[in-house]
């Protein structure tokens, strides 16, 4: 309504600007120049006028707009403009109607039909008859008309012909409560006149005031609003096409490709997750732009009730599973384990092991350092837990029982399996294995097979499943089996993994667990590092490694004096 009001102020301006100049030409320089001005901004404009000054009816028409009089049956065109503005004048006679309309109504409305509606006795008459054909149209946006009846008392009687609201969803709503807008300012405006019709002077009459031409010419305003405001539609309508077309291509083509992500999940993992990818970044891009469109909500819907299907990607957030400082005052985790549903975990500065159930959280201190003088490194059995010392391995149990002789020298992890106790020695590069008896342990044997060569310098954790996994500083993982070499590289994964810093395998477990503190994210992996799925949390990043039971169905992340868990959900 704003561009319209302006619109009215201009021509309005124009017309009375010069005193001196007839009315006939004041009329056809205010409606030129108008239109000149406005289609700057607006792009097409069409502007269709009527003034009543005396007996004397001006008309001009630019744009494409036009003017049609129908006399005693018959139907003649007065102005049929095109880019330049063409104008008439005459004296109207009695049952004479006049159609002032756009190039869109003349358009989509039959001649039949608007000869059939100009004959009938009032102008709400011919809106009747015409209004089926305005909108049986399609795109009505830029259609609009007036019909203006001189009557037998020499009334004129006005009446605009409002094509029907375009049925949109989201900027329809808009249109909707526009036309309103527009129909409130034509009743306003109406109710301003005098409730009697606005007579044309008879050649006898001989006094024309500059009062009676400017009520004439108000009623000229009123249904220049009219056409105005079916310009305005269909400038809007225009705007919102523009707008669809510049996305719908790319929004059909998203839709495309998450549906055959969906149909290929179970058969192509790996297309599925990249057709799913480049579905999403297609939506980011519609959506960066604010755009207000039901298939994009649907779109988007359909995205994040497909992510843990074909991505496997959870976003589930980590909850508090215990408070060691409450178990522990100062307890601070440094190692953790797990073994058949039992966690354990190591704070070396403070020479404390507690134990924790992972079905019940039940849990209490199992050593303090009134037992242990120092704690290198933790393992864990069953319900057994293994500390490493200076000078070998000693089991907790009511105090501590030295259970294996140091035989190595330098720095050593351990770790238990199958009953048995396994010491990386990194700087021998040998893997050892200490057979289980009962409650004691047989001598040493170099696990890794015979011409089997390894470089463990620089690794920086390990684990055991059966297979050994190590984990060296530059995410690279060797996997040994049986004491030799096997191929396993991570592959799969999306975004791909920078540095990972912690590994989780377990007897229990049918999977292998990564540590990704920059992506904020738990990646799991099969057995030969084919991607499976992805846990992620901003509560991830502030820990400091992990471990799984699959059985219980939950990560256990360390941070400081607390663990954290997620529920597993692609298992």
């Amino acid at each position: 309504m704003i561009t319209g009001r302006e619109l009215l102020t201009r021509l309005h301006e124009e017309y009375f600007g010069s005193t001196d100049t007839k009315p006939f030409n004041a009329l056809s320089n205010a409606v030129q120049k108008v239109i000149a001005e406005f289609k700057e901004s607006w792009g097409d404009v069409e502007i269709a006028a009527c003034a009543f000054v005396g007996d004397i009816v001006y008309s001009a028409a630019g744009g494409g707009g036009g003017v049609t009089i129908s006399r005693g049956g018959s139907l003649g065109t007065i102005l049929e403009s095109q880019e330049a503005t063409v104008s008439a004048s005459g004296y109207p006679k009695e049952e004479d109607v006049m159609l002032l309309a756009t190039k869109s109504f003349y358009n989509h409305v039959p001649q039949g039909v608007i000869k059939a509606g100009l004959s009938l006795k009032t102008p709400q008459e011919a809106i009747e008859m015409v209004a089926p054909s305005v909108h049986e149209s399609g795109d009505i946006g830029n259609l609009g008309a007036v019909v203006i009846r001189f009557g037998s008392d020499a009334n004129v009687m006005a009446a605009p012909i409002l094509p029907a609201p375009p049925v949109f969803s989201g900027p329809g709503q808009y249109l909707r409560g526009f036309r309103k807008k527009v129909t409130d300012i034509f009743s306003t405006l109406s109710k301003k006149l005098p409730e009697r019709r606005i007579y044309v002077n008879s050649p006898a009459d001989t006094e024309v005031t500059s009062q009676n031409k400017k009520l004439t010419f108000s009623v000229a305003l009123v249904l220049l609003v009219i056409l105005v405001v079916s310009i305005g539609f269909g400038i809007r309508q225009k705007r919102i096409n523009d707008t669809k077309e510049s996305y719908e291509s790319v929004l059909a083509q998203a839709v495309r490709d998450v549906d055959e992500a969906i149909n290929l999940a179970g058969v192509s993992p790996e297309r599925s997750r990249e057709l799913f990818v480049a579905s999403e970044g297609k939506l980011k891009e519609i959506e960066v732009r604010g755009i207000k469109d039901p298939n994009v909500v649907s779109l988007r819907k359909k995205i994040d009730d497909s992510r843990a299907a074909i991505l496997g990607e959870y976003r589930a957030p980590s909850e508090l599973f215990l408070d060691l400082s409450l178990l522990s005052s100062g307890f601070k985790a440094d190692t953790v384990t797990v073994s058949g549903g039992t966690i354990f975990v190591l704070d070396k500065g403070g020479k404390k092991v507690v134990s924790v159930e992972a079905a019940t959280k039940k849990s209490k201190v199992v050593a303090g350092p009134n037992v242990i003088d120092e704690a290198l490194d933790l393992a864990s059995y069953e319900d057994r837990a293994f500390i490493l010392a200076s000078d070998g391995i000693y089991e907790l149990d009511n105090g501590k029982t030295k259970v294996v002789e140091k035989s190595w020298d330098g720095d050593v992890r351990i770790a238990a399996f199958a009953a048995n106790m396994y010491v990386l020695d990194i700087p021998a590069n040998a893997i050892y294995r200490f057979a289980g008896s009962g409650t004691s342990f047989g001598d040493k044997q170099n696990w890794l097979a015979a011409g089997t060569r390894a470089d463990f310098s620089d690794a920086k954790a390990w684990v055991i499943d059966g297979s050994v996994y190590v984990l060296f500083p530059n995410s690279k993982i060797a996997k040994f089996s049986l004491g030799s070499p096997q191929n396993f590289s991570v592959s799969g994964i999306f975004p791909e993994i920078g540095t990972i810093d912690a590994i989780y395998a377990g007897a229990d477990n049918q999977d292998v667990y990564l540590l990704d503190r920059a992506g904020g994210r738990v990646v799991v992996v099969d057995k030969k590092g084919q991607y499976k799925a992805q846990y992620i949390d901003t509560e991830i990043g502030n820990t400091s490694s992990l471990v799984v039971s699959e059985a219980d169905k939950k990560i256990i992340l360390v941070t400081g004096d607390k663990l954290l868990s997620i529920e597993l959900k692609h298992i």
